[in-house]
């Protein structure tokens, strides 16, 4: 009786482990079969172009399943080929937001200056640098679209991130967290593609707190990364920070050893922040209590004479003090001693429990991970060092506590060219700008500065920067680049229509310099746009700088082949160069489409004189 009911007990043991699993993949399958849910690749097809492709601005939503903190986060769309050009060199750069180019938007970032300054360098070759980068992320992230990176095939990759290993996406300080331990986080970035997963997800979103009014005050007005902090106070001896240090090591381990295994060069850099002037943000003792209040009048009283033996005393007495560290540092910079004073603001920096800044632990992290790996190293702390006054970081290159002004991002971009160019990666480099030139034309506008100030005043007036949030207005518009900038922010019009709308004030107020670099990145946004290119193209052959015009023109002439001003610069261009023959061809283009007399006549006079 027993052995005959062994094989039905066998077979209902079978079936019972099996159905759960045949029920949720049935379901799985059901669900896709209704396109339920979404995949968010990183890089989709550009509507209306064939064969382009762009990075997806939607992607974060692989993270954030709340839409209302998606929303905030946004990676910057990028036209490239499809199909990978022959003679191209493709770049990706990954990083957070620092790498994006945060307050002044995509040509702030690594990508836009790097691809602005390679052009100019390699006038005959086609260069594309893509950006991944955004606001928040963190190694997760980086790792999770290192595959579809490797897809595309680049020609390098360059990565710059670390500061938001605590406080970022899935960061081990952080609220907005799906795990605490790496494990399982790594785990949910793979269950997080199944439609079964987004369904509970969405559930669960449906019973969770209302979305915070942006445009409430007090706690609600908080910054994304400031509500991912809140509560998460991190000691560098604690156990969260450990586990910080850990998730960089192993995460970016994996990232090297993706790269090396593809055969991709990889070049990764050294993390910099505001040392001299951003005091620490979190303090132990902390400043409302008794302890905290105490030692803060001892810190004033002594820094206010210069007594830096009473100041060793205290970090003695409260080693584990960040204000205490960081006012003893300030004493010791008063004094002439750089070297020392510098120590001892990255151990304030390092005290510091509000883990917006990386510890130095990190850069430390980076230079094992690439000499493992074989990736090279970029020295972005000490680049941005050696330019600093007393070789500290601070406000000089710095906007707050970690995002670089304008001349900072400039510098962080030359970090990374000047290691290209070491490498010889890319072929000869023969058409470099200097680096004084490449500054003052560095794809930064006066609209985009105007944008990034009222942002970081913006960001200066929340949490943590303040405990007693206040508004802040925006200037009158007393000129048309405030104006412009006025209609940036407040999102009345595209980019693309204010660039075009600062191209056309320039130009009609003679400004040919600050025009072309506005002409550069239109054209560089918009590949496909023929006119875009045409008018980079003209300004540029204007100024006389005919190599570089040429790579506008002649994609001008590809997109419209019958636009009569495209030869006509094409024509001016080849004459500046001395090409001749090609000048030539050009005027006689210029004649099939009955172009203006007169200049063909001017034309031909200048070709006959070569």
């Amino acid at each position: 009786m027993n052995a005959e009911n062994t094989p039905k007990k066998r077979l209902y043991l079978v079936i019972t482990i099996l159905f759960p699993i045949i029920f949720f993949l049935l379901l799985e399958l059901g669900l896709r079969l209704f396109n339920y849910g979404e995949d968010y690749p990183l890089f989709q097809p550009v509507a209306n172009q064939a064969g382009w492709l762009e990075t997806n601005p939607n992607v974060v939503k692989r993270f954030y399943s709340n839409p209302e903190n998606a929303a905030k986060v946004q990676i910057s769309p990028v036209y490239f080929k499809a199909d990978k050009p022959k003679d191209s060199f493709r770049i990706v750069v990954q990083g957070g937001s620092t790498a994006a180019g945060y307050p002044y938007g995509r040509w702030g970032g690594l990508a836009g200056m790097l691809n602005d300054r390679l052009e100019a360098t390699f006038p005959d070759r086609e260069i594309e640098v893509i950006t991944t980068a955004m606001s928040a992320v963190n190694s997760y992230t980086m790792l999770d679209f290192v595959d579809e990176i490797i897809d595309i095939q680049p020609d390098a990759v360059l990565i710059y991130a670390g500061h938001n290993e605590f406080i970022g996406i899935m960061g081990v300080g952080t609220s907005l967290s799906s795990a605490e331990a790496r494990g399982t986080t790594l785990l949910y970035l793979k269950l997080r593609k199944l439609r079964l997963y987004q369904l509970v997800q969405s559930v669960m979103n449906l019973f969770s707190a209302a979305p915070i009014d942006q445009a409430a005050t007090g706690e609600a007005r908080k910054t994304l990364m400031a509500k991912a902090a809140a509560g998460q106070l991190i000691s560098k001896d604690s156990d969260t920070f450990a586990l910080g240090e850990q998730q960089l090591a192993g995460n970016l381990d994996l990232i090297l050893s993706k790269y090396a295994e593809a055969g991709i060069p990889v070049m990764v850099g050294t993390l910099a922040s505001n040392e001299k002037d951003q005091a620490p943000f979190v303090s132990e003792p902390e400043r409302l209590s008794d302890n905290g209040k105490m030692l803060q009048q001892q810190l004033q009283n002594a820094l206010t004479n210069q007594q830096l033996d009473e100041l060793s005393e205290l970090t003695k007495q409260y080693p584990s003090s960040a204000e205490a560290w960081y006012a003893y540092a300030q004493a010791t910079l008063a004094t002439g001693d750089a070297k020392l004073a510098r120590e001892r603001f990255v151990i304030a920096k390092d005290l510091d429990q509000m883990r917006f800044r990386a510890p130095e632990s990190f850069n430390k992290i980076i230079r094992t991970a690439a000499l493992k790996h074989q990736a090279t190293l970029v020295d972005v702390n000490q680049h941005l060092a050696a330019e600093s006054k007393d070789g500290i970081i601070g406000d000089e290159l710095m906007l707050e506590h970690l995002h670089p002004n304008a001349e900072g991002y400039f510098l962080l971009a030359d970090a990374y060219y000047e290691v290209l160019k070491s490498q010889q990666l890319i072929g000869t480099w023969g058409n470099q700008l200097t680096r004084e030139q490449a500054a003052s034309e560095m794809p930064i506008t006066e609209v985009d500065r105007v944008v990034a100030d009222f942002k970081i005043k913006q960001l200066k007036a929340n949490y943590p920067f303040t405990d007693t949030p206040y508004d802040v207005e925006f200037p009158k518009p007393w000129h048309p680049v405030i104006e412009l900038a006025r209609q940036k922010v407040e999102k009345e019009k595209s980019w693309v229509e204010i660039m075009s709308e600062l191209l056309t004030f320039y130009q009609q107020t003679d400004q040919l310099d600050k025009g072309a670099v506005v002409a550069r990145m239109l054209a560089q946004a918009s590949p496909t746009n023929s006119g875009n290119n045409l008018s980079a193209g003209m300004l540029l052959m204007f100024k006389g700088e005919y190599q570089r015009s040429l790579r506008y023109l002649l994609r001008s002439a590809e997109l419209n082949p019958n636009n009569a001003d495209t030869w006509t610069g094409l024509a001016y261009s080849r004459i500046g160069l001395g090409q001749k023959q090609l000048a030539l061809r050009a005027i006689e283009r210029l004649e099939r489409l009955r172009g203006n007399p007169d200049t063909i006549n001017e034309l031909k006079q200048q070709v006959s004189r070569l």
